[in-house]
């Protein structure tokens, strides 16, 4: 199959955060603690922006609706979930959630945004792929638990250095969320090239 550049524009973000996860799981070092306890936060607020994206789908189907206006729609709700990763940051007094939140919404829509004009098979592939992430984060948690994956750079003393409250799988093993993360961008990243139209190189804003 020979590659779209447009559909690898598409799949970049979740491409990039993967690898991201990848690297921090490899090499923690490079980032430090602090970057593998956000990335781990990253992967809860995953859960919200999952959460928002069938409204996004209804939103994309919309017929004789301006593509201006879509937009619009597009952030009022990106606004309304904001909300909820706000309370995030407070309770764990870090602006990271706020961060993390936008960037999660750039790898999600992405794609939608470089066509915001929706063909109803379109509109069909957007559905696809909730259920995709949906079925991936679901599988992916409980996998990545259960197998025995390797630590890699994650080392004891590494572990011991993050000062993790509480106990738990993530707790104890912070690397199954690191290799949760790598294996769910990845799947991410598959699905927006395999949906995203090898026609949409731009933004239509009209």
């Amino acid at each position: 199959m020979r590659l779209s550049l447009p559909r690898l524009f598409a799949a970049a973000p979740d491409a990039i955060t993967a690898g991201v996860y990848l690297t921090a799981w490899v090499e923690p070092s490079i980032g430090g603690p602090g970057t593998v306890r956000n990335l781990m936060l990253t992967m809860l607020i995953e859960f919200i922006v999952i959460h928002s994206s069938g409204f996004y789908a209804g939103i994309a189907a919309l017929e004789d609706i301006g593509a201006y206006k879509r937009l619009l729609m597009l952030t009022g709700l990106s606004l309304f979930y904001l909300l909820f990763i706000v309370v995030f940051a407070f309770a764990f007094d870090s602006t990271w959630p706020i961060f993390a939140f936008g960037w999660l919404f750039v790898c999600r829509f992405f794609h939608l945004w470089l066509r915001p004009t929706q063909t109803e098979r379109e509109t069909g592939g957007l559905m696809g792929l909730w259920a995709l992430s949906v079925a991936t984060y679901v599988i992916g948690a409980m996998a990545t638990t259960v197998l025995p994956l390797p630590a890699l750079g994650i080392t004891p003393e590494f572990v011991a250095s993050m000062h993790l409250a509480g106990s738990g799988e993530w707790i104890e093993r912070p690397y199954t969320v690191l290799a949760f993360g790598t294996l769910y961008f990845v799947v991410q990243a598959f699905g927006k090239y395999r949906v995203t139209p090898q026609a949409a190189t731009k933004l239509a804003l009209v």
